[in-house]
């Protein structure tokens, strides 16, 4: 399992390496200059954009027919699916640190960038929900598959949770307010329970794609 983490770790971090400079360009603006819009597309870039690079690692790993080779390793089908989540999650945290440092040093040198300090959260939850909606649809579509359509998948995974996120963000707007009293209750709910979602989509996502790869005749 630590052999199979290195090597996700390495295959994820040439393009991630990439994507940090720009990360850092990007965010030097976005602390530069007094913009709540901008400093929104920073965080939410940073927070997917980590993911789209640890999905793509594991296309590329497809195509350079690596995946295959693991399975003459003596590591089981399940670790193989597990040491993948696992990088996931730490690119997603990776992204979720680099939001945070520019939200911070914004925060610090200009003020609260947001009109009240809760929204913060709802930006944070938003963009966690989106990646780990993306992830626990594309693996489970990826090993289905068997990679040769996974940039489709990646697509497909990709809108599917943007359109997850705005129907529950739709519903909990239209619900919550009449359920609770109007204010902070009501956006830490919301939150709630849109990162509790995605959170279970994306663990329930795990056992299916394992069974999914057991299955599968490579």
């Amino acid at each position: 399992m630590t052999g199979l983490m290195k090597n996700n770790l390495s295959a994820v971090f040439a393009g991630a390496k990439i994507f940090s400079i720009f990360m850092l360009l990007f965010g030097a603006f976005s602390v530069a200059v007094i913009s709540q819009s901008l400093l929104i597309g920073f965080a939410m870039t940073g927070i997917i954009g980590f993911c789209v690079c640890a999905i793509t690692a594991s296309n590329e790993e497809f195509s350079s027919k690596w995946g295959k080779y693991k399975l003459t390793l003596p590591v089981t089908r399940a670790d193989i699916v597990k040491s993948l989540y696992a990088n996931f999650v730490i690119w997603l945290l990776t992204g979720t640190v680099f939001a945070g440092i520019g939200v911070s040093l914004s925060w610090l040198f200009h003020g609260c960038p947001f009109d009240y300090p809760v929204d913060i959260l709802s930006m944070f939850a938003l963009g966690i929900s989106i990646s780990l909606f993306m992830g626990a649809v594309y693996f489970p579509c990826f090993y289905c598959s068997g990679g040769e359509k996974s940039t489709v998948f990646f697509i497909i995974s990709l809108l599917s949770a943007f359109g997850i996120v705005l129907v529950i963000v739709s519903i909990t707007n239209d619900l919550l307010p009449e359920l609770l009293s109007p204010g902070i209750t009501v956006t830490l709910t919301g939150n709630a329970i849109l990162f509790s979602g995605s959170l279970l989509a994306f663990l329930l996502s795990l056992p299916l794609t394992i069974r999914l790869f057991k299955r599968k005749e490579c």
